[in-house]
């Protein structure tokens, strides 16, 4: 008994598909047929599940590729791969592997402090696609802002030049006109004739045009209401001219 114990659970979920399919093949009592169908489904969602465990075990054990700012000293940054026990560099690695200890500045110096930075490892992290729920910055015990929520909660954040053109440039839709010299022409070209249109139109309006040239320069003015009725100002004008005949006999 206890062999076939063993024999069952060394056998893979394919397997026990397999073997469940063959039962459920040709069998015409409906109950036990539907039974071993729903069995089956049971399997396949089981090994979807697992499927997706393993993806995510793998995904961990992929090295990331750390960029650090220009100047600094990589043996002063933690390894984040050594940390994820998976660094293919071993002791070659340019990265600390051992506990990088942050000099603290004194409270009194803390506290006189101003506004909060931006992490620039953040920064780097944004530029090169690397940053998601599981990063972490690899200085410990970081000051510095390291969340996007934070910039927005945060009035006192300082942004120099180059965070605040590189968090502009993270807003940005994904799908978007790529500049070349074609593309550039080609908006130059609009920009110009809308600057002339606008000018003209300007003019218009200072040199006090009438009739023709008014209706030309701004056309805008003299769009029809489109539920408003269709009058014969012929037939009106005659009306009127009439009326006035009648009150003079």
């Amino acid at each position: 008994m206890a062999k076939k114990q063993q024999e069952t659970k060394q056998k893979s979920i394919r397997d026990i598909r397999k073997e469940l399919e063959e039962k459920a093949f040709g069998l015409k009592n409906k109950k036990q047929k539907a039974a071993i169908l729903k069995q089956i489904e049971s399997l396949n969602l089981k090994e979807q599940l697992e499927k997706k465990e393993k993806m995510k075990k793998e995904e961990k054990n992929v090295p990331v590729k750390q960029v650090i700012p220009v100047g600094v000293d990589p043996k002063t940054i933690q390894c984040v791969n050594f940390l994820n026990k998976i660094c293919p560099d071993g002791d070659a690695c340019k990265f600390a592997h051992k506990e990088v200890k942050k000099v603290e500045k004194p409270k009194e110096e803390n506290a006189s402090e101003g506004p909060k930075r931006i992490c620039q490892f953040l920064i780097d992290a944004l530029n090169s696609g690397e940053y998601g729920d599981n990063w972490k910055c690899p200085f410990p015990k970081c000051v510095d802002i390291h969340r996007l929520v934070e910039i927005k909660e945060n009035a006192q954040v300082e942004l120099s030049l180059e965070e605040y053109i590189e968090l502009s440039r993270q807003s940005l839709p994904e799908k978007l006109t790529p500049l070349t010299e074609e593309t550039f022409k080609q908006w130059k070209l609009r920009k110009q004739k809308e600057e002339k249109e606008h000018a003209r139109k300007v003019k218009a309006i200072a040199t006090g045009m009438k009739g023709i040239e008014l209706f030309e320069a701004r056309r805008e003015l003299f769009k029809d209401d489109e539920e408003a009725e269709d009058l014969d100002y012929t037939e009106r004008c005659y009306s009127e001219s009439e009326d006035e005949e009648d009150h003079s006999k």
